[in-house]
């Protein structure tokens, strides 16, 4: 005779997906059943079932996820609305495509923490039958003066496979995961798409590794994901910030070491196809009466000269005869042009840390006019603040396009 055992139906779904809890949070759907463990052999062309089956109700429950996928069917579960799909395996190749650069020659510049960076290029893509790859190469810039005794070196592929996006490295001082092969993300691309997979660190050790793409935006008119990555047992994770087109914006992780850890992270300082373009930046007198000309060979992405120059204007000047014109801290949101109007949108810091006075005023707004109108394509300025119209600089309202 068979033995009964005691099971909450939670636990059969559990069973079958391992990702994430099939219920609400606080949702007590439970129900105390009698099952039986099943003595049958389950197998799917040939190949053995290898988890438990159970009896109930004169009927067997076999793990979904291991059975569907004995099958060849791609499991998947949102975690946001609770739903479990069994798809047909489908190269996703064109959705994931869209996530990264095509162009040969696309350039990442990245900085971070501690005055980390990295600069990588795209050297080639490779395409097969059923795979794609980026052949991505580059350095981690020498922050120790020549010190370190690893190599600089950094060799990255992403991989197109199935319905994910896959990271290959091999970069001994990149600041980046700790596993050298890890899925960045699946489809479908919406948000509370969850996987899990087991990998081996660098030293060895493995990693149970819960995924989820925690939410999907729309800026500056592409979409865009923020991935977490999560081992399980540990506080250990990953955020990657992911945008149509232009591949990683930013990654943050958990840096453990025997005695601490504490919160790294880098993001996407310049991406793109560039080039080194010289031009006029326009900075404050000592004297604060005027501005005067500097010329700077400025890294220009994609032909933004535009972006570059106020980008220049931010850092200040190189002169020591020369003042910086834009408040400390100051940030450039976005920058556009259109029918000869430049609209340059400012952090609030533009404002808000700005010292005041007439003469200083006038100054800010005259360095960034005579900036932009060197550019043949430029003939006024709309000045924006966090995206709004209308704020105030000092005594100067930001309403109108300035000439």
């Amino acid at each position: 005779m068979r033995k009964a055992w005691l099971f909450l139906v939670i636990f059969l779904l559990a069973a079958a997906f391992e990702a994430g809890s099939m219920f609400s949070a606080g949702e007590d759907t439970s129900e105390m059943v009698r099952v039986y463990r099943n003595l049958i052999r389950v197998e799917v062309n040939g190949n053995p079932v290898t988890m438990d089956n159970f009896l109930y109700n004169n009927r067997t429950y076999v793990p979904m996820r291991e059975v569907a996928e004995l099958l060849g069917k791609d499991v998947r579960w949102n975690a946001y609305t609770n739903t479990a799909g069994i798809n047909d395996l489908i190269y996703e190749r064109d959705a994931l495509a869209a996530l990264l650069p095509s162009e040969i020659g696309h350039t990442w510049i990245y900085n971070g923490f501690a005055e980390y960076g990295h600069t990588v290029t795209l050297d080639r893509i490779e395409d097969a039958s059923n795979r794609r790859t980026y052949v991505i190469s580059g350095e981690v810039s020498d922050s120790l003066d020549g010190e370190g005794n690893l190599g600089r070196g950094v060799s990255l592929n992403y991989i197109l496979q199935g319905n994910a996006l896959i990271q290959e490295k091999t970069a001994p001082m990149m600041l980046d995961s700790k596993f050298d092969r890890l899925t960045l993300i699946e489809t479908p691309l919406v948000a509370g798409t969850t996987w899990t997979e087991t990998l081996m660190d660098q030293s060895g050790l493995t990693a149970k590794i819960d995924a989820i793409i925690q939410k999907v935006e729309i800026v500056d008119g592409k979409k865009q994901f923020t991935v977490r990555h999560q081992e399980v047992g540990s506080p250990y994770y990953e955020v990657r910030v992911i945008r149509e087109g232009a591949g990683l914006l930013s990654f943050e992780k958990l840096l453990q070491l025997s005695d601490s850890s504490f919160t790294v992270s880098y993001s996407l300082y310049m991406g793109g196809k560039l080039t080194q373009v010289p031009m006029t930046l326009y900075f404050a007198t000592p004297q604060a009466d005027g501005v005067l000309p500097e010329i700077r060979t400025m890294l220009v992405s994609d032909g933004a000269v535009a972006r570059a120059a106020v980008i220049g204007l931010i850092w200040g000047p190189q002169s020591e005869n020369l003042r910086a014109t834009i408040p400390e801290g100051t940030r450039l949101l976005a920058i556009s042009i259109a029918n000869g109007i430049c609209t340059v949108d400012f952090s609030k810091e533009f404002v808000d840390n700005h010292p005041g006075g007439s003469a200083g005023e006038i100054m800010t707004l005259t360095s960034i006019l005579k900036t932009l109108q060197e550019f043949p394509s430029i003939e006024k300025v709309q000045i924006l603040v966090e995206g709004q119209k209308g704020a105030t600089l000092g005594n100067i309202l930001l309403d109108k396009p300035l000439e």
